[in-house]
């Protein structure tokens, strides 16, 4: 049930979709009214989005290279040697030394930097052997086989099992066939881990949406009293809080609790990997499989920009900030990007989103038919943009928040702007360099301005799309092998598809984020929608070589 709304709330949850509307219907009116003042905002707003994609493109090149290196770390054996940190910052340097890539160079100096900060703070070392990883993956309906390529994959992780706990968090509404799923997993996989748990989350409790966020809150609650008996304090636990899809890199929790054990305060920070979109995607549609690339972009893009990293789909956080927030808000619907805000409000500013530059695969959109897959991916997409749900929680609270205040602006600018761009965007760049030339009249179509803006927006354009060939190329090697039950044509799709940017811009970027802002703008709230996961054939997430287990000497 949703809950009433007072009057602030409402306000606050009709401006996202007043302000497209605003934009929408002025940009049709300032074209009519006045022409050259379109024309002028037009340039300037493609000039805009062409420094955007130079600067996009660059931050992907960035992130990608550290990508590259960091796979081939062996951070597990680097994080044993955290027991010592002027033994380890030695090894450090001496990497630093034998390092012949920039990005390597880079990366050791500047840890063999930070370790010293440690040192200088009177640190002397950790011991991962304190700490234990909790793998919380709420479910509802998803079938054995979804599931059971999860588990296999934490099983084969190389970090010690005897430092990780399983908790399979089902509902209860999805009924006696999603807990016969519950047991069998439990029964193939509970002897790998140190504990194996299934809770059930009921349904309509007071206070709560249908939803991850209630379900995830409810089981990691129950696990308290658990936790107690076992003599473990909250400070010792890491929660791993997946999808139920997630395959994860062998090395992703000994790069999480690298980081943990490095940082500087490891209890107000987050660790995020970069999701790829690879367990299913030789068998999606070539324009599901062009949001789903670019959803890795856009992490991949992210990640080299720690200022503006938010926690999204799996991620990684500590027991200790999840209970001193009181864990994920239960009437809200996308709970991932959310409960980052509720670590930054509780801790005034001083929480961070760590990148791990290490993956994890997930499906793509998946279905029986074409048509559904491309229903099925516009609904996800509508569900991520309804983070406008946000509004009348976060604006507030930011706005009296005792954070520092430039920072708080800023990222109160950073959420506006990123929620304004990814509804108004692609409409504009797609529609607004015409609409002058249609509604401005016989006037302005013969004047010096009417006459050149077809040919400088589509020069802007063209240079903004040039940018794209980066996207491509990192798609291309980032691709798992193609399966042999597909011919060399499919491989040639995954240069062609590429044309297809413009349309799944505006049919899964704008459109959906425009739904989702007007319905909230409406009061036709959305509830928590579960992707249906699919499968056509084997599982490549771990095809990809960088999901492999191939460490070097750490020379790169």
């Amino acid at each position: 049930m949703f809950r009433q709304r007072t009057t602030t709330e409402r306000i606050w949850e009709i401006l996202p979709g007043l302000q497209f509307w605003v934009v929408f219907f002025g940009a049709i009116l300032l074209s009519a009214l006045r022409p050259v003042w379109a024309a002028l905002f037009i340039i300037c707003f493609d000039l805009y989005w062409v420094l955007k994609a130079v600067n996009v493109a660059t931050h992907l090149i960035s992130a990608y290279n550290k990508f590259r290196l960091f796979v081939t770390i062996d951070w597990l054996s680097n994080t044993t040697k955290l027991t010592d940190f002027k033994s380890y910052q030695k090894f450090l340097l001496e990497e630093l030394a034998k390092a012949k890539r920039p990005t390597a160079k880079r990366f050791y100096r500047q840890e063999a930097e930070r370790i010293g900060h440690l040192i200088s703070m009177g640190q002397t070392g950790k011991n991962m052997g304190d700490f234990y990883h909790i793998v919380l993956i709420p479910f509802t309906d998803e079938s054995f086989e979804i599931l059971d390529s999860t588990f296999s994959a934490l099983a084969a992780c190389n970090y010690p099992k005897d430092k990780m706990m399983v908790v399979m968090a089902s509902e209860e509404r999805a009924g006696e066939p999603a807990q016969e799923v519950g047991r069998q997993i439990k029964a193939k996989y509970e002897k790998i881990f140190n504990r194996f748990f299934i809770t059930k989350h009921p349904d309509g409790l007071p206070g709560e949406i249908k939803g991850k966020s209630a379900n995830a809150s409810f089981a990691m609650q129950s696990m308290l009293p658990e936790l107690e008996k076992l003599g473990l304090k909250t400070e010792q636990i890491l929660v791993s809080n997946f999808d139920s899809d997630t395959i994860v890199h062998p090395q992703y929790f000994s790069r999480v609790m690298y980081e943990f054990l490095t940082a500087l305060k490891p209890y107000q920070s987050s660790y995020q990997p970069i999701a790829v979109y690879n367990n299913n995607i030789w068998d999606s549609p070539a324009l599901i499989r062009v949001v789903s690339v670019s959803n890795s972009f856009w992490q991949f893009t992210e990640s080299s920009r720690p200022d503006r990293l938010r926690s999204f789909s799996s991620h990684t956080m500590t027991l200790k900030a999840l209970v001193e927030i009181g864990f994920w808000k239960k009437d809200i619907v996308n709970e991932d990007g959310y409960v980052y805000w509720q670590c930054y409000l509780h801790y005034k500013g001083d929480y961070q989103v760590v990148p791990l530059f290490i993956p994890i695969s997930l499906d793509t959109c998946l279905a029986n038919t074409t048509w559904q897959t491309l229903i099925n991916q516009y609904k996800q997409k509508r569900r991520w943009a309804y983070n406008v749900e946000y509004y009348p929680h976060l604006i507030p609270a930011l706005i009296k928040n005792e954070a520092p205040f430039w920072d708080r602006m800023y990222k109160l600018y950073q959420y506006v702007e990123g929620n304004f761009n990814w509804a108004t965007a692609s409409i504009l760049i797609s529609s607004l360099g015409w609409l002058p030339l249609f509604l401005g009249g016989d006037a302005f179509k013969n004047s010096v301005i009417g006459y050149t803006l077809p040919t400088v927006t589509k020069t802007l354009m063209t240079i903004a799309t040039f940018f794209l060939i980066f996207s491509v190329y990192i798609n291309l090697i980032l691709l798992p092998p193609r399966p042999k039950k597909y011919s060399i044509w499919r491989s040639a799709m995954m240069y062609l598809q590429w044309f297809l940017v413009p349309l799944t811009s505006v049919v899964f970027g704008s459109l959906p984020a425009v739904e989702a802002q007007t319905r909230l703008m409406f009061g036709a709230y959305l509830e928590f929608w579960v992707t249906p996961k699919a499968r056509k054939g084997e599982n490549t997430g771990l095809a990809m070589k960088e999901m492999q287990n191939n460490q070097t000497s750490n020379l790169n």
